[in-house]
């Protein structure tokens, strides 16, 4: 008596343990989540249906494992993070309709990631970048060596976004449909991007931004050289009306086997300048001049450096 007493307790506690570790909520048409505590065991019953089929017979399966359940609504038991992909058919074997049942760890500040890996550059998971104003913008991110097979299962996004994932698994690119070039933005855009690992869910969140938070230039391409003189012009990928969206560039010298980014080696230091034609005043014989753009009217973020190397002191005309 005092064991099966003791039984039923652990059952009792067992039940009310778990069921404060789990949450069930739909992620999106035919998947379900189920957020659970990893630190506790969870055993969770997940309801499914198959849809209106209240006089068909209806059978289960899991992958290609058939369940012993049957009818139109069944319960399936998912112990700690092992999901699966449940399917209904008719007495045939036809295909009738299906629910992916994914598992993610409740969110918590000491949670392990392993989807991603944080850029070194900017600590974060995902970055997002745009060329213009146009309202495309592209994100992109790097997977850690073990979860290289890791899929976009679901992008959360708001605004007018659309967003569709590169061919090689390694970013997005989105678009704004109701984006103005020459209107402020009225609200930051908010993205959460979810991978799927088998039956694992993990969702990234990006810090919301605006389009000119994450506006950066193309590299500049440098037109004419004459001597120590250097001339370019926009980037053709840049928004136009260049006056109505003005760029400033930053130019360097430095000795011409070193880095535009070497604070060693220069021999001009950067200068930030609104004209696109430069005169490199000097007698050295080789050297590298480098050349960066941002737009002129906000605080973004620099291009990459132009960099065009002089080997030989070039003849007076």
């Amino acid at each position: 008596m005092n064991v099966l007493l003791l039984n039923v307790l652990y059952l009792i506690l067992h039940m009310a343990s778990s069921s404060q570790h789990e949450t069930i909520v739909t992620l999106m048409p035919n998947v379900l989540v189920i957020k659970v505590d990893r630190k506790v065991f969870t055993e969770t019953q997940v309801p499914l249906r198959c849809g209106d089929y209240q006089d068909t017979e209806v059978i289960w399966r899991n992958g290609k494992e058939r369940l012993e359940n049957k009818g139109n609504q069944i319960n399936v038991e998912v112990v700690e993070m092992m999901g699966g992909n449940y399917s209904c058919h008719n007495a045939a074997g036809d295909y009738l309709n299906h629910t992916l049942v994914l598992v993610q760890d409740i969110p918590s500040p000491n949670r392990t990631r392993r989807v991603l890996e944080k850029s070194h550059d900017t600590d974060e998971y995902i970055r997002c970048l745009a060329k213009n104003y146009s309202g495309i913008f592209h994100c992109s991110w790097k997977k850690t060596e073990y979860r290289m097979s890791a899929a976009v299962v679901f992008v959360q996004v708001g605004r007018t976004i659309s967003c569709s994932e590169d061919s090689d698994g390694e970013g997005l690119t989105c678009q704004d449909r109701d984006s103005c070039p020459f209107a402020e933005e009225l609200s930051r855009i908010k993205l959460t991007v979810y991978f799927r690992t088998n039956y694992l869910l993990e969702d990234y969140t990006i810090t919301p931004f605006y389009i000119r938070e994450i506006v950066k230039p193309d590299k500049i391409d440098i037109t004419k050289v004459e001597g120590n003189t250097f001339q370019w012009g926009y980037p053709a990928t840049w928004s136009r009306p260049c006056p109505y969206f003005p760029l400033t560039f930053r130019v360097k010298v430095v000795q011409h086997e070193a880095s535009c980014d070497s604070k060693e080696k220069v021999f001009i230091s950067e200068t930030n300048i609104n004209a696109t034609e430069f005169t490199v005043r000097c007698s050295y014989k080789k050297y590298c001049f480098c050349l960066g753009a941002k737009d002129d009217l906000v605080d973004s973020q620099w291009s990459q450096w132009t960099r065009y190397e002089v080997k030989n002191k070039p003849k007076k005309h």
